[in-house]
Formats: C-alpha cells, structure tokens, sequence
C-alpha cells in the first residue's frame, strides 16, 4: 500500500526538542521525506502497524498531530508539484 504521513510536532517549551528529533528519525525508518512535515512510500501493512504504535508511543497527545492516508490501490492517484520538484518515485 501507498502511504502519505503529514505532521504538526509541537517545538514549544512545553516538551522537550529531542522528541520531535525522535519522531522524524521513526518516520524516515519507514517513509521518505518529500516537503518538511511530509512523508510518503510504499509500505507494508504490518509496517504501518508498527509506525503507528511507535508513533502513539512518542507523541504528546495535548500538543502533536500525525495524519496518514493509506492508499491501496494507485491507479486512480494523481500527484501533483508545483515549485520546486524533488526527484523521488511516487510509487514503487
């Protein structure tokens, strides 16, 4: 399956910065990075299980939010980039 993560990890004093540092680096075990605060790839369903157990773990829920769209099926997907374009497959 085809998936796109997009986040919002709160930098305030609240918590601590190393936490975001944390976040990213479990994401990028898993999806590639395509803007600051999004990811995609192909991802194995049990893989996403475990990236979102992993997250659940590291999030503060008052503070951050993760968002992932899953995508089975590709044909009816459309990406669309305008400015500059980072070179990357969409789909594998």
């Amino acid at each position: 399956m085809f998936a796109i993560l997009v986040y919002d990890i709160s930098l305030s004093e609240q918590k601590e910065r190393k936490n975001y540092r944390k976040i990213v680096k479990i994401v990028e075990n898993y999806l590639q990075r395509v803007q600051n605060s999004v990811f995609e790839g192909e991802i194995q369903p049990h893989h996403l299980l475990e990236l979102k157990n992993r997250l659940k773990k590291e999030i503060h829920q008052e503070l951050d939010s993760i968002v992932i769209y899953t995508f089975k099926n590709s044909g009816y997907t459309e990406k669309i980039e305008l400015g500059i374009q980072i070179e990357h497959l969409m789909f594998s």
